[in-house]
């Protein structure tokens, strides 16, 4: 059991891949700007650590705070509580302290009660209570105390949080629009080939005109190509079909009636004579049946386009001596002389691109009517002429008049004064395959008095 063909939609296809890729492409270089961002944002307040604990150093002093201390410890403290002061909610993120050998000096009110006991100087991490803070220390020689200044982390990441939200709701927000955008002009983009299988769909056998379009896309031109190159072969085998279907049964009507007409005769007439001569008559419908029947076979397998693909190297030279030899003993039960001539000076083999059983027919169709119109005790020759690429096959008969030489080629058709039985076939065939080989071939009169067949390769 064959198994199904799986069917998948392109439109669903290339509007999953590149929405699906164009939101990789973008998540990705997002996410690094959101690492680098990070790195950044933590170089900047670093810095802006550093720098606020030198302009703190600068700007107080030893002798300052011993001073003021107290009031500089409490308008710090006490700053929350004074209604006309100007605060930030940020202010309680940042803190400070001022430390020498004998404890803490001074705070902020963000700031611990207590000292930092490691006072190693730079940057680090510390945690108070739930926060994780980064503190820069500087050692002042001159005031002989440490001054720390920390932040929270959580101000960092937070910052950092808002630029990356500041990237990202864009891009989320515009996803939908974005994918419905890239679905529309998918669906326009494939228009075309659901216009094609409409068009395809509904054509048959009394429809099959070319596909023909204003405007095509470059992607589609080859296929449109194609499939009308698929109807012109599906109409002309069609034509064949039905041609095929007239003649026969336009010829094949003529035969069954004298075979209907002998057999009641038979049925009717108890006569000897007559039911001898019925049954002469019965077989010779039969044969000339046969004949008609082997012929339209022949004529149909001829009218079989043959493209390139199907051809293979023949031998004329071993084609034409077999025809020769099988038509040999044909032509001694007519009393007649079949005569092969073959120049070849370089004793070499002729082959052409071909069909060698169309064209072992095609000689057959021709050498066949030299031996039935040439009359008793006459020559038949074929000649092959290597050089030339050229075949004769010359006849005694009665040959035929100039003017019905190409009207014989025509399907049916018999020369007027024809003798013996024939169909009409014969040289048509000769003509369809030599057509199909593209062998010009000519029917000229002997100097006998017959006729010559001339085919140049």
């Amino acid at each position: 059991m064959k198994n199904k063909t799986k069917r998948y939609s392109i439109r669903r296809y290339l509007t999953l891949h590149v929405v699906a890729w164009t939101l990789a492409m973008t998540i990705i270089p997002a996410a690094w700007v959101y690492y680098d961002t990070a790195k950044e944002v933590e170089e900047l307040f670093d810095a802006s650590l550093a720098q606020s604990a030198r302009v703190l150093h600068g700007m107080i002093g030893r002798d300052g705070i011993e001073k003021h201390h107290g009031s500089m410890l409490e308008a710090l403290l006490n700053k929350e509580k004074d209604p006309h002061s100007i605060q930030h909610d940020y202010e309680k993120k940042i803190s400070f302290q001022v430390i020498d050998d004998t404890g803490l000096i001074l705070r902020s009110a963000s700031a611990p009660d207590h000292p930092e006991s490691d006072l190693e100087r730079g940057y680090t991490y510390i945690e108070l209570g739930q926060y994780e803070w980064r503190i820069f220390i500087l050692y002042s020689k001159v005031d002989d105390w440490h001054l720390v200044v920390g932040e929270r982390m959580d101000i960092r990441d937070e910052l950092i949080h808002h630029i990356a939200l500041d990237h990202a709701i864009p891009l989320f927000l515009l996803t939908p629009f974005f994918v419905l955008i890239v679905s529309l002009v998918i669906r326009k983009g494939l228009k075309p080939l659901e216009v094609i299988a409409n068009d395809v769909q509904e054509k048959n056998y009394s429809s099959l005109e070319k596909l023909s379009y204003k405007t095509e896309p470059e992607e589609v031109s080859g296929l449109i190509s194609a499939v009308n190159t698929l109807f012109d072969n599906l109409s002309e085998q069609y034509d064949r079909e039905r041609r095929f279907s007239s003649d026969a049964a336009h010829e094949l009507r003529t035969p069954l009636a004298a075979l209907m007409i002998h057999t009641e005769n038979i049925l009717e007439d108890n006569n000897d004579i007559t039911l001898d001569a019925s049954i002469i008559n019965i077989k010779r419908s039969i044969n000339r049946l046969s004949h008609l029947v082997s012929q339209l076979l022949s004529l149909s397998r001829a009218d079989t386009q043959l493209i390139a693909d199907d051809f293979t190297d023949v031998d004329i030279i071993k084609t034409v001596e077999q025809v020769a030899a099988d038509f040999k003993h044909l032509a001694e039960q007519k009393e007649q002389s079949l005569v092969y001539i073959v120049s070849n000076d370089n004793n070499e083999a002729l082959p052409i691109r071909g069909n060698r059983a169309l064209i072992y027919n095609m000689l057959c169709n021709v050498v066949t009517n030299a031996i039935k119109y040439s009359p008793e005790n006459s020559s038949i020759t074929i000649t092959l002429n290597c050089a030339q690429k050229q075949i004769t096959v010359e006849d005694s008969g009665p040959g035929i008049a100039s003017a019905l030489r190409e009207r014989v080629k025509d399907r049916f058709y018999r020369a007027p004064g024809a003798t013996g039985e024939g169909s009409g076939l014969g040289l048509a065939i000769v003509n369809r395959i030599a057509d199909i080989h593209q062998i010009k071939w000519q029917l000229n009169a002997a100097n006998a008095g017959g006729l010559v067949v001339e085919f140049n390769f």
